[in-house]
């Protein structure tokens, strides 16, 4: 019995961006780019809704934490976000101990081989 109870942290299911739902957002901000703070040519550059906190780090998909970026500024943000969310998915494989060894055991049950009582090397069946 684990001494912390442990539930899963997934990731929060992405909802589809409907034309209302994006004018929305971009009227949240009036224009101005939620990453670098600068106003969007809307008619000029492109721009996409991203969310502040990304998904796949526990942000909700709500327009409380969606705004209009930059598209450069949003493929920014983004490499980001899959950086710190595989350093987050490593730190819980290492802290659940779910991680394979990576020095294994001579003759252990992970290895092709074993060594009987005798002390002769066979291999596992």
């Amino acid at each position: 019995m684990p001494f912390v109870a442990t539930e899963d942290v997934s990731t929060t299911a992405r909802r589809k961006l409907s034309p209302r739902r994006r004018l929305q957002v971009w009227e949240s901000t009036g224009g101005v780019c939620v990453l670098c703070t600068r106003r969007i040519d809307g008619v000029r550059e492109r721009w996409i809704a991203e969310h502040i906190r990304a998904l796949e780090l526990g942000g909700v998909d709500d327009l409380s934490n969606i705004g209009p970026a930059h598209e450069a500024c949003a493929v920014t943000k983004t490499r980001e976000d899959h950086r710190r969310a595989a350093h987050a998915k490593r730190q819980k494989i290492q802290h659940i101990g779910a991680e394979a060894s990576k020095r294994p055991l001579p003759f252990g049950k992970g290895s092709r081989w074993k060594r009987t009582l005798s002390g002769k090397i066979v291999p596992r069946e």
